[in-house]
């Protein structure tokens, strides 16, 4: 009999769905997971799991990524200036980096092996195609489908707010802002010159009014891309307003024709690597129409910004969100001074897109040697300067009506789903043993969310996985970091959250759990080379925590905090003639 092969997809679990009745040879994990898991899913089906998670090369994987992606470099620009594969390209990074991965897992595949898969498309489609098979599907047809995609979203309404939804809505269905645009009203115009704050997540626009802080006397205005931009609490000398305020309802134009057909082009062309042409055929290029046509409107919208304000600089919190990247890009064509920062702590993403920017403000020397050394930007335009350090907010209502242990631990939990991880076996194999460490030191396990994850999702799975007594011990917050809740810490545990740095500024020892990193980017490791935060191995080192947590921690080099910027020299880089910058890349 052949060799029988499950080809799990990211969003399946192993462990239930109708495959975990029947026998298999060998399960290949098309998702990213740990050998915890790989342990715990071989018991239950006596058979080898392949991860294809071990076949990852990090860094070298996305130096491959931009290598293969430099074949659309200078093509398909439109008549601002803006390249818009470089936009696109972007969104495709994680598909693509998806196929190095499984074109190496292929070759661990019997040609006479019978595939099925928990479900077609994305990873398993790809692998069929580099296999030069197609697997069988074991999703439910018909009317069961019906069902399983009305319980799908059914429970994504259960699990957020309903101002979530919309958000969600309007991301996928109004991406080019031509029915928001219907029903923005209509701003006023900035009487003083200002400074323009692209802001698509509330993280962002909560350290832009940090920078702003800075320079109380200058007007920043926040337009927001979307709801979540708005949700921070702005300084007195911002002005916040919705980039659909700006936006127009238009038909398609002669110039995204153009673009569209040019498009075709250079597919055409793309499709000769093999591992854009696996893309391809698996649907993943399919997208890049629809995100033009979109991104026309978005780009319009901000060219409507700039003409209409007195925007004298531009000051953007991640130029890797194609919306709030664009009007970095169109403020460079128009010689304003353009400032970029990160609102976490490290932009890998770097490693696959060109410096748009006059200058960049790394946070601190950790984030500056990794721009340099890992990323390849230039010194002359990285300079070092963190917002003030006030930017979290006042404890929240329900954070204060809760009642919580003297010290707890707190897990900085993060959207995994969105990276190909299952957050129901990360949270199996860590919070297991954090009640045990906690429940022996008579205190609390709390777990902050980010702010991409669903509470209620995140308490079910708590319920699922803990027994009663465990959960006594557990608290599911969400919201933004508030000082409150870090004077509750007793120590901190992450994957690779960048609120590690949250932790070490205050001098909370924090835990990373280095086996299970998420990014291709070697946050983990450039945290360790830093002595930010203290690597795990493996889970079993967490019952060593209080030992090491309550110990003389070593002192953190100087070079890995937060070194504030200078009023005046942001301000110099945020007013003065871009002139001065190309003058300065000439010579």
């Amino acid at each position: 009999m052949p060799m029988r092969i499950l080809l799990v997809h990211p969003e399946d679990s192993p462990r239930k769905g109708t495959w975990s009745h029947e026998h298999w040879d060998l399960l290949v994990d098309l998702g990213r997971s740990s050998q915890f898991s790989a342990g715990d899913w071989g018991r239950q089906y006596g058979c080898p799991i392949l991860r294809a998670d071990s076949f990852r090369n990090g860094v070298a994987d996305a130096r491959q990524v931009r290598q293969i992606f430099s074949a659309g470099v200078g093509r398909l620009i439109d008549e601002e200036g803006v390249v818009w594969w470089d936009l696109a390209s972007l969104l495709l990074v994680h598909e693509a980096l998806d196929v190095l991965a499984l074109q190496r897992v292929a070759r661990e595949i019997s040609p006479s092996a019978e595939l099925w898969a928990t479900r077609l498309g994305g990873p398993a489609s790809v692998l069929g195609i580099l296999l030069g098979r197609s697997p069988r599907s074991l999703e439910p047809g018909g009317w069961a489908r019906s069902a399983a995609r009305a319980r799908h979203y059914a429970g994504m309404f259960r699990r957020f707010p309903p101002e979530q939804i919309k958000e969600i809505i309007l991301d996928k269905y109004d991406s080019g802002y031509r029915w928001r645009s219907r029903f923005a009203g209509r701003s006023k115009r900035c009487a003083d010159s200002a400074v323009l704050v692209p802001s698509a997540y509330g993280n962002v626009s909560r350290m832009a009014a940090s920078y702003a802080q800075l320079l109380p006397q200058q007007t920043f205005l926040v337009v927001a891309t979307r709801q979540s931009g708005r949700n921070f609490v702005p300084s007195s000398n911002m002005v916040v307003r919705d980039l659909a305020s700006y936006a127009k309802a238009e038909a398609r134009s002669a110039e995204a024709v153009s673009l569209l057909e040019r498009w075709a082009e250079l597919k055409s062309e793309l499709e000769s690597f093999a591992e854009l042409h696996a893309l391809s055929r698996a649907g993943g290029l399919a997208s890049v129409p629809g995100w033009i046509r979109d991104g026309i409107g978005a780009r319009n919208a901000w060219r409507n910004v700039l003409e209409s304000e007195p925007v004298t600089g531009i000051l953007c919190g991640d130029d890797s969100n194609r919306y709030t990247r664009l009007p970095v890009l169109l403020g460079a064509r128009r010689k304003i001074p353009t400032v970029d920062f990160h609102h976490g702590a490290f932009d890998g993403r770097y490693l696959l897109k060109t410096l748009a920017c006059d200058v960049y403000l790394a946070k601190n020397e950790m984030e500056r040697d990794y721009l340099l050394r890992v990323c390849g930007l230039p010194a002359d335009r990285v300079a070092i300067g963190s917002p003030s350090p006030v930017f979290l907010r006042p404890a929240s209502r329900k954070l204060a009506s809760e009642k919580r242990p003297e010290a707890s631990a707190i897990f900085f939990s993060e959207p995994y789903e969105s990276a190909g991880m299952r957050a129901e076996e990360v949270y199996r194999e860590l919070l297991p043993p954090l009640c045990r460490t906690v429940r022996e030191q008579r205190g609390g396990l709390i777990i902050k969310l980010h702010p991409f994850e669903s509470r209620s999702q995140r308490c079910k799975l708590v319920h699922e996985i803990l027994s009663s007594e465990d959960c006594k011990l557990v608290s599911v917050v969400d919201g933004p970091l508030t000082e409150e809740l870090m004077s509750q810490a007793w120590f901190g545990i992450t994957v690779e959250s960048s609120c590690v740095m949250d932790c070490v500024q205050r001098s909370i020892r924090c835990f990373l759990c280095g086996w299970l990193r998420l990014s291709p980017y070697e946050y983990v490791q450039q945290y360790a080379r830093f002595g930010v935060g203290e690597m795990l191995q493996d889970a079993k080192q967490i019952a060593e925590i209080p030992q090491r947590a309550d110990a003389k921690p070593n002192p953190l080099p100087q070079s890995a905090l937060a070194t504030s910027a200078d009023a005046a020299m942001l301000e110099s880089w945020l007013t003065r003639r871009r002139e001065q910058s190309d003058a300065r890349s000439a010579s």
